[in-house]
């Protein structure tokens, strides 16, 4: 668990920059609508979710959805590769690094409280937040020493292997702690 919130957090913080430089490329006034239209695609995204969740098993919507952000910063990472900008692919990524931070986070603590008992959570959920800190603090550090070397759509990659290791290690949760009763 700590090992996967890691990740999940260094995710996010490596290509929050990358979010952040977009959105100041497209002008001060330009960050207001793009938190409108992170609100109302939330607003689709939520039920959209909530079809998913109750059409597939607990066990599969996690790693659905973590590859589904996966294919996500890949095909990013080629469109940016690709020399393509423009305002319209910057508000795109702006908004779904928003979209992206709140479900991977989401669906980790749902996770955790799947798999958890009360007793458990009491005793772990300390040292699984210390993970996320630590990731917070991880993956803006990563960014500095890698932007050097790397372009920052490379950084998506960087990001997109993380949330690999989450899921990765949301698979190893489930077998070696099965949660009881779920499917």
């Amino acid at each position: 668990s700590f090992a996967m919130f890691f990740s999940v957090l260094s995710a996010y913080y490596i290509i929050r920059p990358v979010r952040d430089e977009m959105g100041v490329s497209l002008g001060k006034d330009a960050l207001h609508h793009l938190f409108t239209v992170v609100f109302f695609v939330m607003l689709a995204a939520v039920p959209a979710f909530g079809a998913i969740a109750s059409r597939f098993p607990r066990r599969t919507v996690l790693p659905l959805l973590y590859a589904f952000f996966i294919a996500n910063l890949i095909l990013f990472w080629a469109l940016f590769r690709s020399g393509a900008s423009g305002d319209a692919l910057s508000a795109t990524f702006f908004v779904w690094v928003s979209v992206f931070n709140l479900f991977v986070v989401s669906l980790f603590w749902s996770l955790m409280a799947e798999l958890w008992s009360n007793e458990e959570a009491k005793r772990f959920y300390g040292l699984i937040s210390a993970g996320g800190t630590a990731g917070a603090l991880a993956g803006p550090l990563l960014t500095r020493s890698l932007v050097s070397v790397l372009a920052p759509h490379d950084l998506l990659l960087v990001s997109g292997a993380l949330l690999g290791a989450a899921l990765s290690a949301s698979l190893v949760l489930r077998r070696i702690h099965p949660a009881s009763g779920l499917s």
